[in-house]
Formats: structure tokens, sequence, C-alpha cells
């Protein structure tokens, strides 16, 4: 048995994700968008609308900088009901995730307008612990993104207007597996991987009337070339052998990851002067959500992990108490991407719910803008069978974000 490991018996990767998250949770820049996510589409207010919803660059009159700060506070804690490993449940895991952004938008003439922005769109982890029964399928993982956009933006029309442009994306991942020897002390494997994907995306915007607007946007799958090499550490020696001759010892391991594409449409309406709402509605393509676990088995160092298609709705309501502040309330609910019997630990991904609330002020000739966000991360209920690394069966105690999202805005 020790010969030919099962199938997931040494996890030595993450499974590739965190742009689901990015559309509710708020771990990206939010600026003019509400909280909750809500007003991604169609509120495109300020410069942040180069990165969420291109066509509403042209909404933009004068140049404009936006400059956010974001703050996320995670807690979770996974409990084992079943599991045919020692260790129990895994460690409490609390952390906190600061998250820059800056966009920039500049007009052109009376109908063209460009724009930049560099964020952080996106960031996942979880730290189960060193001696928890499911330590040899996880023990810590890390994920980070970095995207780049270029945006160049038309008004066709004094109703119409389109815009969009390119996605250069950098994400870099950690994983940490603890590795079961049978005999002794466990080993332990790690896997860093970083790389380099791009992509696109399409904007449209309709002006209904003065006071409502619909939005559309596309953005396109990225495929990000990722490679790295995973270090072993007090592996035994028949082991050692056994990933010698696979060849997993001292070689770079590329791993098949996409980032998937999604669809985002969304409405604003402005009633009896002071009042606005927003609906918002996003698809993932989750179900094309190319991502590997890699790991050794007994004929393959790798395998696709199975997502179903997500969406995420978000409503938000505003109310202008007077020309320099304002106040505003946001809701999202993000559908599961995975099913329980499908679910992993190295990626677990549940329904999310997100409230939250919003203040708006002027000080000084700048516009701040504050949300605040809680997030509730599902269950994650789940049965993972590693073979040799055991299986686990139980679901998160408790599982949570706290979100304080802040933005400075100058215009000149």
């Amino acid at each position: 048995e020790f010969m030919k490991p099962a199938r997931n018996a040494y996890p030595i990767s993450i499974f590739k994700a965190g742009w689901l998250l990015a559309c509710v949770l708020g771990t990206a820049a939010q600026a003019d968008v509400g909280p909750a996510m809500s007003g991604i589409t169609a509120r495109a207010n300020d410069a942040s609308t180069v990165f969420w919803s291109p066509a509403g660059i042209t909404r933009i009159e004068q140049p404009e900088l936006v400059v956010q700060a974001t703050l996320v506070a995670m807690d979770s804690k996974f409990d084992v009901e079943e599991s045919n490993r020692s260790g129990g449940n895994a460690d409490s895991d609390f952390k906190l995730l600061p998250v820059p952004g800056l966009y920039y938008a500049q007009p052109l003439d009376q109908r063209w307008t460009a724009g930049v922005s560099l964020t952080v769109p996106s960031g996942f982890g979880n730290d189960f612990g060193k001696t928890w029964s499911g330590r040899y399928l996880v023990e810590e993982s890390e994920l980070t993104f970095l995207a780049l956009t270029g945006t160049l933006g038309y008004e066709l029309t004094d109703q119409w207007s389109i815009g969009g442009g390119p996605i250069i994306m950098y994400t870099d991942s950690t994983s940490r597996a603890r590795i079961n020897n049978l005999v002794g002390s466990d080993g332990r494997v790690k896997l860093e991987e970083d790389g380099f994907g791009f992509g696109w995306q399409l904007g449209l915007m309709y002006d209904i009337s003065e006071t409502a607007r619909v939005g559309a946007v596309y953005r396109s799958e990225l495929d990000p070339d990722l490679s790295g090499k995973p270090d072993f550490d007090n592996v035994g020696p028949l082991l050692e052998n056994t990933l010698k001759a696979k060849g997993l010892w001292e070689q770079d391991i590329d791993v098949d990851f996409k980032v998937p594409q999604q669809v985002q449409v969304g409405y604003f309406q402005e009633f009896n002067d002071d009042w606005s709402f927003t609906l918002d509605a996003v698809w993932i393509d989750t179900s094309e959500f190319g991502i590997q676990h890699v790991s050794v088995s007994d004929d393959d160092v790798s395998f696709p992990s199975e997502f179903k298609d997500a969406w995420a709705f978000m409503v938000g309501l505003r109310h202008e108490y007077r020309p320099d502040l304002a106040f505003s309330l946001g809701a999202a609910y993000m559908t599961s991407p995975a099913s329980e019997s499908k679910r992993s630990l190295a990626l677990p991904l549940d329904r999310i719910i997100a409230v939250g609330a919003g203040v708006e002020w002027q000080w000084k000739g700048l516009e701040i803008h504050t949300n605040l966000n809680y997030a509730d991360l599902g269950d994650n209920k789940l049965d993972q069978d590693g073979g040799l690394a055991g299986r686990v069966k139980g679901s998160f105690d408790r599982n949570h974000a706290i979100i304080l999202d802040t933005q400075i805005i100058k215009r000149f």
C-alpha cells in the first residue's frame, strides 16, 4: 500500500481561486461601489469604475484619483465530525488582511476617457494547524492576486457608452501539508507558485433617463502560467525514493489554473431627489474553473477539482442627507460554487451572505467613503477521503469576515 499511495495522498498545492470571493466579500476596492458590493455595475460615479464597470468611465468629467485601503478580519474554525487520523479539530484561524487599491481616470475630450487601476482583487487563505486530523490533506494555504487594468471609454451617443481594456494579473500561491511517513514523525511539504496571466474586459452602459441607467460587463478568462518546485522535509527514505522515481522530488510543477470568465449586469435608479437604489447580478463560469490539485498518486501527479457555476446578487440603497453627507446600506448573496460531495479542504467554498453600511463625507477638498461589511462564509460541510492522507468529515463551527473599507477621492 505504501509503494502505491492512494490518490490524493500527498497534497502539495492549493486549489486556486479568489476571484469568486471578490464579487461579494469586498476584499477588492469598493470606492463609489456601495456596501456589500452593491452598485458595482451601474452606479459609476468615480474612478473605481475603471475596474468595475469600464463603460462608466465616460461619466467622469474631470481628472480623478481614488486611493483605497481595506482591512479584512477573517475568523474560522473547522470541526471534525469523523476521521481515521488522530488530531481532532483544526486550530482557530484569525487573520487580518490589508488590501490596497489605486484608480485614476482622465477625460481626453468630450467623448473619450482613459483610466488605469492597480488593485488586489482578491485573496484567500486558511491555517488549519500542524496537528489536526486533516493535516495530511492541508495544513496551510495562501493565495493572492494583483491586477493591473487599462481602460478606454467612448461615449457613442448621449445615451450609449462603451469601454474596455486589458487586464494583467499576477498570482502568488503558497501551500503546506504534512506527510504521513507511517513510521516516525510527520514529513512536511511546501509549494510556492507564481505567474502572470492576461485577459480583457468590455462594458456597455445605457442611460434610460437622467435618473436611471443600466450597465453590463464581460470579463474574459485568465490563464496564469504557474509553476513551482515542491520543498520536502523529513520524508522517510521509502517515500523519498518513490517521489524521486516519479520525478516529483526536485522538479518544477506546472499548474493548470484558470480564473473563470464572468458576466455582470446592473441597474441604477434615483428617486425623490436624494434617494437611489441599485440592483446587480453576476454570473461566474466556475464549472469551467480549470484548477488542479497537485498530489502524489499511483499513476498521476494532479487531477482537476469539480465546481459548478456560481451567481451573486447585490442590492443597495443610498440616501444623500445633505450635499456633503450620505448614508448607504447593502446586501449580497452568492450561491455555492461547490457541492458538499465535491468540496475540498484546500479551498472550502460555500454560499456567502453579506450585509453592510456606509457613510460618505467631505474634508478639505477630499471626498471620503467608508463601508463596514459583515460576511457569513457558510459552514462548508464536506467529506474528503485522501487515502493515505486520511478521511475528514466535518464543517466550520464559525466562518465569517468583517471588512472595513475606506477610500479617499481627489478630483483635480
